[in-house]
């Protein structure tokens, strides 16, 4: 018999594709290793991470389906994908989901003796169940050493195994036993575990038995199929012999560019393929350059403009050439990690908007708020504008804030200064970092955010090109004043606001007009909140400014 080699890659469904690429490159610090498309559907990314090279093992890919619905995960599907670390890099990646907010269960101990392993469960943005695995045989495995934030002997190593979720295991364990050469090797519980191989990460496969539910269905945060590995085309054409033998009907072998694959649904519904080695990711991009471009199966190329122009635009997480820049501060984790000393998010302009290479928000979210929370109202402000968004660094019992508090409505002004140079800092390093024009950066932010915006105005002139500041408070007053001659502000206070009270927004008005600047102060009847009619008034007010250049008209 012909044997698999192990797990070839893992394929899955997600819903954005940004935010897909941010927490795999980013948060996990995988290699993106190929832009593609789907080959039956070529308006779909098909994207490709991995280790440096695409080492088979090593290979999670997903469809990304731009508004996709969650899934629902049960029976006859690949229910949880688990990654390979090693014993010493365990509480590194505790402390890095706990910086990135990433809710996980662990580490629990699971296996006895020398199989006994450490394991961390969470889940990716769309739902997806995902498991960091501590066991020594990911010294096996390679390790990408070129994920900025993240060592060698820190980074994942592939794949440690997958786990099937099944009505009941003997007709799905004959089929990985008897015909693709898997054997038992353990069980607990419900759960039995099978090896190919040598044994070690890369080679598991985990049956649990959960019989009685309804069966999953696709949608985002869904596997969509495995691939075990075939060591070459002869192989392949051996297992799939085997598998046409043990009753399932595979498809013919299809060429994938990359490898080569063979499709069949196992007995309890999940759909396997039988993947080659070869010929690899390089055969279309040098190793230096592998995700770069947007590569195209050949029937496609004469369509490449018409595809291009209706895929959502894209970014790697930090360009290759601004890694010094970025290193200097801190190093760059992701763009919506701690690149340039904050986690944040970047949004880029959307190609053709008026506001394209000219105009980024930077978005400054209140007490409580996160990178996040101001991204739907920079959209409603500035709709194709870049958004820059970063979380505040302080925490006051568990909620980020941009800069400490004595008591409510008393700053920390030691805090306070030092925290808007950081912010300063992470502006500018955010500017070259991501090719942004220095001069067409406007703050927008509420309560905290806003304070921190207007202590940027009055500690850095020449920073921002507009503020538009929603309840803020007067963060300090400054002696003697800067020179903020027609810097545009908008002012947006609530007359019924109990955090950020009238007489503070009349205050900073006052404070920022005899600065120099041009101030549009706009009153809600309500309280400590964004109103509709206060984003359209300031919505109006930006469009003004950033149509004509000049300061907005200055109304009370």
């Amino acid at each position: 018999m012909t044997s698999v080699l192990g797990i070839h890659h893992v394929t899955a469904i997600a819903a954005d594709p940004q935010r897909n690429l941010d927490f795999y490159v980013g948060l996990l610090g995988l290699r993106f290793v190929k832009r593609t498309v789907n080959f039956d559907d070529p308006q779909t990314y098909h994207f490709y991470f991995a280790d440096e090279t695409g080492t088979p093992g090593s290979v999670l890919t997903f469809f990304p389906w731009p508004g996709a619905h969650r899934g629902r995960q049960s029976t006859g599907q690949v229910a949880v994908t688990s990654f390979a670390v090693l014993p010493s890099a365990l509480g590194f990646w505790v402390g890095r989901l706990v910086r990135h907010s990433i809710p996980f269960e662990g580490p629990t101990k699971r296996g006895a003796g020398a199989a006994s392993e450490q394991v961390i469960a969470f889940r990716d943005p769309d739902g997806m169940m995902l498991e960091i695995v501590a066991h020594a045989s990911a010294e096996t495995r390679p390790a990408w050493a070129g994920a900025p934030g993240i060592a060698a002997d820190q980074a994942v190593r592939g794949f440690h195994s997958v786990t099937l979720w099944e009505e009941q295991h003997d007709a799905t364990e004959r089929l990985l036993v008897d015909t693709l050469g898997f054997r038992a090797v353990s069980e607990r519980e419900s759960t039995r575990r099978y090896a190919a191989g040598d044994g070690g990460a890369g080679t598991l496969v985990d049956v649990r038995a959960i019989g009685g539910f309804p069966r999953g269905a696709g949608g985002a945060g869904i596997v969509h199929h495995v691939a075990f590995r075939a060591a070459d085309d002869a192989a392949q054409l051996a297992i799939r012999e085997q598998v046409v033998a043990a009753g399932p009907t595979p498809t013919p072998v299809i060429d994938r560019t990359y490898f080569h694959s063979v499709y069949f649904h196992e007995p309890g519904g999940v759909l396997f393929e039988i993947a080659t080695d070869g010929p690899g990711f390089a055969i279309d991009e040098p190793v230096d350059h592998l995700g770069e471009r947007l590569m195209l199966p050949a029937q496609y190329e004469s369509y490449r403009s018409q595809i291009e122009a209706v895929l959502p635009p894209i970014h790697l997480p930090v360009p290759g050439a601004n890694l010094p820049i970025t290193n200097a501060i801190g190093g760059p984790e992701d763009v919506s990690g701690e690149a340039l000393g904050f986690v944040h998010r970047y949004v880029p302009p959307a190609p053709g908007s008026e506001y394209a290479g000219g105009t980024t928000l930077l978005l400054l979210h209140g007490t409580g708020g996160n990178e996040e929370d101001l991204i739907p109202l920079g959209r409603a402000l500035a709709l194709g504008a870049g958004l820059l968004s970063p979380r505040g660094q302080v925490l006051e019992r568990g909620m980020p804030r941009f800069f400490r508090r004595i008591a409510e409505g008393v700053f920390d002004q030691e805090d306070l200064a030092r925290r808007t140079g950081e912010l300063g800092e992470f502006v500018a390093s955010a500017a070259a970092t991501y090719g942004l024009d220095r001069d067409g950066v406007v703050a927008v932010g509420f309560s905290n955010g806003a304070n921190i915006a207007a202590s940027l105005l009055l500690r850095r002139p020449g920073l921002l090109r507009a503020a538009v500041l929603l309840s803020p408070m007067v963060p300090f007053e400054p002696d003697p004043l800067p020179d903020l001659a027609g810097m545009p502000v908008f002012i947006g206070a609530g007359r019924a606001d109990p955090i950020a009270p009238p007489a503070e927004s009349e205050r900073l008005a006052a404070l920022l007009r005899r600065a120099g600047a041009s101030v549009t102060l706009h009153w809600e009847a309500g309280g400590h909140s964004i109103s509709d009619d206060e984003v359209a008034a300031a919505r109006t007010w930006l469009e003004r400014v950033l149509a004509t250049g000049g300061s907005g008209a200055a109304t009370t």
